[in-house]
């Protein structure tokens, strides 16, 4: 676009040109200086009211998610809350209109991504000017109010459209949620996973189809009222801005919307469809500075472009062709991995999504209540539609590429508008080429990596030698849970270990564990493996001598798709690998902490010492047998608590560097101040997962360096008071 702008070597369009970008920057600058002084430094205990949209409330079990518009300071917030009971879930899920809430808290930053490759909270709401997060203790009083003003009706429109939706039958009602009033709090992991692997996200990025449809509809109604055409126009203008806040506003939308807005307006900004898409661009980046940042953003703008330079006259399988390599470099940024499918897909899923899938929702979502036999129909087709994505997913040519850096993904994004400019033989092979060294720089890197997985409360080590070539896993990761009435249980749950350890070992180009090594039977420490198992090509799990006999465990590896080994060891068992050594246990035991697996190994020059949750009695019987053992690293015992880290067991080892992985805010208090106090005396290096995120040992042959994801003072007020000092 700029080269274009340049080549027309006309003074007035580049200066005016400047003047746009000079004007969408600055509004940016202002906008990221904003949400800095918006978002706090620490949280805060206060007593609020909030204006609550009754489309803006969902609920997990329990659990109660919303944004709310403080009255005191006017600035919108996320809010979590888990109900007291049955009946105040009710009364929350009952709101049909605006509501006023009383409520007693606490105000905190929202916390950013502490893992590479992790979904990122605090960068996604501030893309909604929504910089802090209201943790709410008690409601004192919720009060329905009357909608003021259209923007408050248009919400109050869109939870009545929710409600209606929901009463539909699955998958019909997640299709009307998500496509009509873009509600993506709905479940329908099927739909999503299915088009995620076949690398189609962009049928719902890039078409705009409901606002086509939803013009065409209005002019065809308006035509047989007689209307003039101009008059329909300027109630589209009017109508279409309304339809963003019951459209949900997402980015695709905004696009849809700007653009069509343009359309009608074209006879009096004297644009062409090229310009309207570069005022649809500008008016959106100075809406949302950072609308190119995301996969959404990046599809919807970039591919609708693509749509209009390309000739008229290309055959459609051309088309979905070239649409599928320029948006190849996006997804792989977000989603790491395509089916080779997925060049072709479109070819037939766009026009089965546009001429069939897309007015049957409408039609359905329109006449549901009146005839229900139709909507019954409808969904019958959709069963089948996502029966065949899956079918399509399921076929060998998933292809686990790994993220590319920025650079590459800019040099690759750049040689298929090359291609696209002038296709050749040459031309593919040289951006197939580039397509293979990147993917071998992933996949078969120089380095090897010590990871220690911020997986909140619990322990997830990742050990991945040069090339790639072993890569193990020390323990899962996992969650506590309790056992809660039926009303308070969650009705779909995502764990910690898909969103940051799988995903981070994806970005990475890794799809296979050689072994997973399990401490012993805790669930913050084995919880999450049904999640590996399903997920990753695991060869065998190896585990204290005992522990591969109990009943719990076993019920973990049952149904999942892993037909690998279950190895119970002790240190006296055969080497498994020439990386990591056992050390203990010493007999057969119960899989408890005093029977903890520890391993040791070698890495880019430092000795690591990984002890599970091995208590101070079982950290001197080591010191004990390996009177000589000597350590650089040291993953503390039990997440820093009093029962491990002894201080004979410290000294004795040398002990260099200690990593403690323990959750923010944990019950238990962890890490104990006694154990940090003598790892200060004892002039030790501290790294916590809870200070630092993701903490990476990066090393080439007998040298390494330290990398954390945060630098240490992002969330130092979630810290306790022994790292905070």
């Amino acid at each position: 676009m700029t080269w274009r702008v340049i080549r027309l070597e006309n003074r007035r369009v580049l200066l005016t040109s400047i003047i746009a970008v000079g004007v969408v920057s600055l509004i940016a600058v202002i906008r990221c200086q904003s949400a800095d002084h918006q978002r706090l430094s620490s949280a805060v205990d206060c007593r609020q009211v909030l204006l609550v949209m009754p489309d803006e409330v969902r609920t997990n079990g329990a659990l109660v998610f919303a944004t709310g518009l403080s009255q005191s300071d006017h600035q919108r917030e996320t809010i979590t809350y888990r109900a007291k009971s049955k009946e105040e879930l009710e009364q929350i899920q009952s709101l049909k209109s605006p509501s006023l809430w009383r409520v007693t808290g606490t105000l905190q930053p929202i916390i950013p991504a502490t893992n590479e490759g992790q979904f990122d909270s605090r960068f996604y709401y501030q893309q909604q000017r929504i910089f802090n997060e209201l943790r709410i203790k008690e409601i004192d009083a919720i009060q329905q109010v009357k909608p003021r003003g259209i923007r408050q009706q248009c919400h109050q429109l869109r939870a009545m459209l929710i409600r209606y939706f929901s009463t539909m039958p699955q998958p019909l009602t997640g299709y009307c949620r998500q496509l009509i009033v873009g509600d993506n709090t709905v479940n329908n992991d099927e739909l999503t996973s299915a088009v995620r692997r076949l690398g189609i996200i962009h049928l719902f990025c890039i078409s705009g189809m409901h606002i086509i449809l939803l013009v065409n509809i209005i002019q065809l109604v308006g035509t047989y009222l007689w209307l003039e055409r101009e008059t329909l126009d300027w109630l589209l203008i009017i109508i279409l801005p309304l339809y963003l806040i019951i459209g949900g506003g997402s980015t695709s939308l905004v696009r849809a919307v700007l653009m069509m807005e343009v359309s009608l307006t074209h006879r009096l900004l004297k644009v062409d469809a090229l310009d309207g898409w570069a005022i649809s661009l500008l008016l959106g980046l100075a809406w949302n500075p950072y609308l190119l940042f995301n996969l959404g953003g990046q599809l919807s703008y970039l591919l609708s472009l693509t749509l209009q330079v390309l000739a008229g006259d290309i055959r459609p399988f051309k088309q979905c062709w070239l649409l599928g390599l320029l948006s190849l470099p996006s997804i792989l940024c977000h989603v790491y991995e395509f089916h080779v499918l997925s060049l072709v897909a479109s070819f037939v899923m766009i026009p089965v999504f546009s001429t069939v899938i897309f007015p049957l929702v409408l039609i359905s979502a329109v006449i549901y209540s009146l005839l229900p036999w139709i909507g019954s129909f409808a969904n019958t087709i959709l069963v089948i539609f996502q029966r065949l994505l899956n079918v399509l997913a399921s076929l060998p040519g998933e292809v686990s590429f790994g993220k590319p850096s920025l650079w590459w993904a800019l040099v690759l994004f750049t040689m298929t508008i090359w291609l696209i400019e002038c296709e050749s033989r040459k031309r593919y092979c040289q951006l197939f080429t580039l397509y293979l060294i990147c993917f071998t720089l992933i996949h078969f890197p120089l380095h090897g990596e010590v990871t220690f997985v911020d997986i909140g409360q619990g322990d997830s080590i990742i050990v991945k030698t040069p090339f790639n070539r072993r890569v193990y896993l020390i323990d899962t990761g996992g969650k506590l849970t309790f056992r809660q009435p039926a009303w308070a249980q969650s009705s779909f749950t995502s764990d910690l270990a898909h969103r940051a350890t799988i995903n981070y070992l994806k970005s990475q180009g890794v799809n296979r564990l050689d072994t997973i090594y399990l401490s012993h039977h805790d669930a913050d420490h084995i919880g999450y493996l049904p999640t590996f198992l399903q997920e990753m090509k695991v060869k065998q799990v190896v585990v204290p001598a005992g522990m591969e006999k109990q009943a719990a465990f076993l019920r973990k590896v049952a149904g999942c798709p892993f037909n690998g080994q279950v190895l119970g060891v002790t240190d006296q068992s055969p080497a498994i690998n020439r990386e990591l050594r056992v050390l203990h246990p010493f007999t057969v035991g119960e899989g408890k902490n005093e029977d903890s697996l520890v391993v040791t190994g070698r890495f880019g020059g430092r000795l690591f010492l990984f002890t599970g949750d091995l208590d101070r009695q079982g950290e001197l019987a080591i010191l004990a047998k390996y009177p000589s053992l000597r350590v650089d690293v040291l993953k503390l015992g039990h997440h820093g608590s009093r029962t491990a880290s002894d201080p004979h067991f410290l000294t004795q080892l040398q002990v260099k560097y200690a990593i403690i992985s323990a959750g923010r805010f944990n019950r238990y208090h962890h890490p104990n101040d006694e154990v940090v106090d003598e790892l200060k005396q004892g002039r030790i290096s501290t790294l916590s997962t809870q200070q630092y995120g993701m903490i990476k040992y990066k090393y080439y042959g007998t040298h390494g360096r330290w990398l954390t994801k945060l630098k240490g003072d992002e969330i130092r007020w979630t810290l306790p008071n022994s790292l905070n000092s």
